[in-house]
């Protein structure tokens, strides 16, 4: 989440099962009280007696109390004239309740110089950002989380442009490999340049490429498969430990929220252990609070929690809201929102051990997501009673409560990490479609004797040979034009090590997926399992595709559940000239459930919307021609226009949902689709 919020993106699931309560003992030794350091497993062995103590004191605080936090808190607001008065201390949380949140919010910004007011040099605004973290540690005293919004390395856009199949071209081996080092290297200096009082580098938990199972950055589930997402974490994080020696980052895993308490989604972009110190979820609320939003933000809490007691991690709210920001006074729905939250939060026994909860930008009066007291020029929100009481609650830490010793004074020494190793290309599920290609694998924390890879059932070793100069062991993959015939394979690595074999192996595509005709958004004959459609759509929400035999061939299978969402969907990347066609047919086999279904096509920019009917259950051939497709109802900027040539000559995205029908007693379905193509 940035200046505008997005749909939330996942999928599946159905009733999360119930669990154990978490026992009242911390899993870890409160070491502030005793000597003997307390080992812990983190992301960096070699992390500054600080960066341990922060990742102790977390653990330790779990189901003891919130940790309050707001994203750049003293960098923007309303109660001070930004940026001319931005001190470092100034805080319209401190105005709103006189106190300052005890989770600071930063942002290394579009190149990586940081995110300040005003428009300085990219220098100024670098020295700007160092100032602001380092006052708001120095003076007030704090935790901090920093996240990166990336623009797009490809297209020269911002990191809402997702044009470019960028994280492919970020990656080791693709072209645009140098500049995301560059601004991996700005992130590096920051790290290096914010000190505390001692001259100690000052402990975040870095939070990049957040809400990736949405699709609205270019690093977002329609933009990279999940491999791809976990080799770019992955590098990023050894980028950073291993080569720019970083070692004042813990790390969170941050995708959005919406999984309905079922785990098995949220972890299909998983880095690993060796890259994750936080589990995380954001979710912004469009509901005013409703029972169904409460129950599923508690139902996700209480999931990563369960995971992050299970890896010896910490769990936290690493972003939540009201979607699109709070509006002004008389126009909000619920004016004990943030109670409201809290309340359902602290009330269950594993989402309440959330260490911290982060909430967005106050960016002035035309973007605010926390309340403010009056000003000169505007009356007291009419949410601030509601923060007040917030703040009152014994179980919301602020600022003003934390002993500073406990959070970065405790002895902790981390564990090293055991040998691993990973493929770095080609990614798990990636389709080959050249004739030769070249395997990249990183062995970490060992030392190897050799390296090798085999195909399928094929003994043959294929050694790999060691890059001192990129830490990679590679080889070529020589295939063969001739087994290029949309199969599956798999590629096996083994590293015989001093101590041991290591092996991980990844499922690959072997050639190109038959070409669609032209206009077709697909006929789903070219997916070779469920993986592969998978791979192809991103989900938005809690559902489940896959491929079943409907009509006479392969079709659409789309399972859904309302039991902690209103609306849930798939989309997938298209492109080409629809200008000569008129509209567009499929093949629908409905489930009689009168839910509102919701075709989006992305034309010229615009998302255009088709709602072909529910009702019955017969399956039949539907064609919607472009002129009744209309603007998105939310896209009330667009709401005039209608599907031109020009625009059907843009394509980039089709969109299914299904939203929930108001008072509709049918909660799971299903339904089918199949032969989606323009006429």
């Amino acid at each position: 989440m940035t200046i505008a919020v997005a749909v939330t993106a996942l999928l599946i699931s159905t009733t999360a099962p119930a669990h154990t309560a978490p026992t009242t003992t911390p899993a870890y030794t409160d070491t502030h009280r005793h000597p003997k350091p307390e080992p812990v497993r983190i992301s960096d062995p070699h992390a500054t007696p600080e960066t341990r103590s922060l990742f102790s004191y977390l653990r330790a605080q779990q189901g003891k109390g919130v940790l309050f936090g707001h994203q750049q808190t003293t960098e923007f607001g309303v109660t001070w004239d930004e940026p001319t008065e931005t001190d470092g201390l100034k805080s319209d949380v401190k105005a709103g309740v006189g106190d300052h949140p005890a989770l600071f919010g930063w942002d290394t910004g579009h190149l990586g110089h940081g995110s300040s007011p005003g428009d300085p040099t990219p220098e100024e605004n670098f020295q700007a950002t160092v100032k602001l973290i380092e006052t708001a540690h120095n003076e007030i005293g704090g935790v901090h989380t920093l996240a990166s919004h990336m623009d797009n390395f490809v297209t020269g856009g911002d990191f809402y442009d997702t044009n470019g199949d960028v994280v492919t071209r970020i990656l080791p081996g693709g072209d645009h490999h140098a500049e995301f080092n560059a601004y991996l290297d700005r992130v590096a200096r920051l790290a290096h340049e914010v000190d505390d009082r001692h001259g100690n580098p000052i402990p975040m938990i870095y939070r990049p490429f957040h809400e990736n199972s949405g699709s609205w950055f270019w690093w977002g589930a329609a933009h990279a498969s999940p491999a791809k997402y976990v080799e770019l974490f992955r590098y990023t994080v050894e980028y950073l430990r291993d080569v720019k020696d970083v070692h004042n980052f813990l790390y969170a895993y941050s995708p959005g929220g919406g999984y309905g308490g079922v785990d098995d989604v949220y972890m299909r972009t998983y880095p690993g252990d060796n890259y994750i110190d936080v589990f995380g979820i954001d979710n912004y609320d469009g509901s005013n609070a409703s029972q169904q939003w409460l129950d599923g933000i508690v139902a996700d809490l209480g999931m990563i929690a369960r995971i992050a007691e299970s890896k010896d991690k910490v769990s936290a709210f690493t972003e939540y809201g009201i979607s699109g920001a709070l509006k002004p006074n008389g126009q909000n729905g619920n004016l004990s929102w943030f109670t409201a939250m809290f309340d359902a939060i602290k009330a269950d026994p594993w989402a309440s051990r959330s260490a911290f909860m982060l909430t967005w930008v106050n960016f002035g009066t035309e973007q605010f997501f926390l309340p403010y007291p009056a000003t000169a020029t505007e009356p007291e929100h009419e949410l601030l009673p509601d923060l007040k009481r917030l703040h009152q609650d014994p179980f919301a830490v602020f600022s003003s409560a934390l002993d500073l010793s406990n959070v970065y004074g405790r002895k902790v020494k981390a564990e090293p990490h055991q040998p691993f190793l990973h493929v770095v290309s080609p990614p798990d599920g990636e389709r080959i479609t050249t004739p030769t290609t070249t395997v990249r694998v990183r062995l970490l924390d060992a030392k190897h004797a050799f390296v090798h890879f085999t195909v399928g059932d094929d003994p043959t070793k294929h050694p790999l040979k060691l890059d001192r100069r990129t830490g990679y062991h590679t080889g070529t993959w020589h295939i063969g034009a001739e087994h290029l015939t949309n199969k599956v394979t798999r590629l096996k690595v083994t590293a015989l090590t001093a101590t041991g074999a290591l092996s991980t192996t990844n499922r690959v595509i072997l050639g190109a997926k038959p070409p669609l005709a032209p206009g077709v958004v697909d006929d789903f004959e070219g997916h070779v399992d469920d993986t592969a459609l998978g791979a192809e759509y991103s989900p938005y929400g809690t559902n489940r595709i896959s491929l079943a035999a409907e009509n006479g061939g392969k079709a659409l299978k789309f399972d859904y559940d309302f039991g902690f969402q209103t609306y849930t969907g798939v989309g997938k990347r298209i492109s080409g000239d629809w200008s000569a066609y008129t509209g567009l047919s499929f093949w629908l086999r409905p489930d009689g459930s009168n839910h509102k279904l919701v075709l989006q096509l992305n034309a010229g920019g615009v998302a255009y919307e088709a709602y072909p009917s529910l009702a019955g259950t017969s399956a039949s051939v539907v064609t919607i021609p472009f002129a009744d497709w209309r603007p998105a109802p939310w896209d009330t900027g667009n709401a005039h226009r209608r599907i031109t040539p020009e625009d059907l000559k843009n394509l980039s995205q089709f969109n299914i949902f299904i939203n929930q029908a108001a008072a509709n007693p049918v909660v799971t379905g299903t339904f089918y689709l199949d032969d989606i193509r323009a006429t």
